[in-house]
């Protein structure tokens, strides 16, 4: 009796047990659907409200003849794992190999940083160009939505989806003109690996309604849990006795936190399949002399043993702003050398790409664009002491 009664007093306490008890979701359920309905029905408003924004703006594209960009999100990829960024583990042999081929046409940008450690401000930020929600022109206008502005120049959107979260969806993907969420599984437990969504993208490539295509993937990448995020019984890293492995034990990192490291580690070798058949799909779509353009970044970082004994999303240390980025293009010089070492910011993306789409409007700040000799960088306000974010 008495653990029953431990048992119903736990059920109370914890709150998703309460909130799915039978006695209070159906008395409930009403109501939550009339909120849902309101809530859905204000992001329409919202969305139509900014389409009509992008349009006023008028939007136009400089560049001429069929063009192809893909904008590849991920979720929690730090680049200290990266063997592209020097990591002492083999996890991106394929996107190695690409920029061994590539060369200058595939630019790695070696620090490059979210300012959120969480997917919806992360987002929220990209998409918005980093502008605060009432803009900053001083008549309280809402910054314009980047996927508005690509649709209003001209560009027909999709957005391909491995993630299952209905505020991306209403936020950002329903701007699109073609919507594919592969992922209809919730939540941490989702086993969808993001290699489901290649063949969506291939379509995507392969549809004939337009020259101008904009295609953004959203990946689930290395979101915890990592073990869900990559095919069972591939992880080389299993029990790896390696330089990473005894560089965790000489920095104290416990046997739970180096286990999830290994696990990490394989998610992040997986991912680097998808992302490299993501940019070989680019690379080889259309005529060769179509413009395409391929760009690459992850929302925010995760803390897996770097600079703590943790793993998992992480706010309060450097790792969890830690992201990748790399851009390729078929066409004009990206930046090289000494370039490519200049900090860079997630939530100044939207500049950039506007550069890769060729799509020039009244708003944009060159000084905010990495691609071009007017780049101008600007540490941003993370709530984490950072010694320096050129490293």
């Amino acid at each position: 009796m008495l653990l029953i009664l431990l048992a119903a007093c736990v059920a109370y306490v914890s709150k998703p047990w309460r909130r799915l008890h039978p006695v209070v979701f159906w008395t409930q359920w009403s109501q939550s659907l009339q909120d849902q309905r309101a809530a859905w029905a204000d992001q329409e408003k919202t969305r139509d409200a900014q389409m009509a924004q992008a349009r006023q703006i008028a939007p136009v594209i400089t560049r001429e003849g069929p063009s192809t960009v893909v904008l590849v999100i991920t979720d929690s990829i730090n680049r200290d794992n990266m063997g592209l960024y020097g990591y002492g583990r083999p996890t991106t042999p394929r996107l190695q190999a690409h920029k061994a081929q590539e060369g200058d046409r595939m630019a790695v940008l070696r620090n490059a940083w979210s300012v959120d450690a969480s997917t919806l401000p992360a987002l929220r930020n990209m998409f918005h160009f980093g502008q605060p929600a009432n803009g900053n022109n001083g008549n309280g206008d809402s910054p314009p939505h980047l996927l508005a502005l690509a649709r209003a120049a001209g560009y027909k959107v999709w957005w391909i989806s491995n993630h299952d979260d209905l505020a991306i969806e209403q936020q950002h993907a329903r701007y699109a003109d073609v919507v594919d969420m592969v992922n209809r599984t919730p939540g941490r437990a989702s086993a969808s690996l993001d290699g489901e969504i290649l063949d969506c993208v291939q379509e995507a490539f392969a549809d004939t309604s337009t020259e101008r295509k904009l295609i953004v993937v959203h990946l689930m990448g290395a979101h915890p849990h990592y073990s869900l995020r990559f095919p069972e019984n591939a992880n080389p890293f299993d029990d790896s006795v390696d330089a990473v492995e005894n560089g965790l034990v000489k920095d104290g990192r416990s046997a739970w936190v180096r286990h999830f490291r290994q696990e990490y580690d394989a998610a992040l070798l997986y991912h680097d399949f998808v992302v490299s058949e993501l940019l070989q799909q680019t690379r080889s779509t259309g005529k060769p002399d179509d413009y395409r353009a391929w760009m690459y970044l992850s929302d925010h970082g995760q803390e897996v043993g770097h600079g703590s004994n943790r793993a998992g999303h992480s706010p309060a240390t450097a790792s969890g702003y830690r992201i990748p980025a790399v851009i390729w293009r078929n066409r004009e010089p990206l930046p090289t050398g000494a370039a490519t070492q200049q900090p860079f910011r997630a939530d100044w993306a939207g500049w950039s790409l506007m550069d890769l789409l060729g799509i020039r409007w009244s708003g944009q700040k060159a000084e905010r664009n990495v691609l071009g000799d007017s780049y101008r960088w600007q540490a941003p306000e993370i709530p984490v002491v950072v010694e320096s974010f050129s490293k």
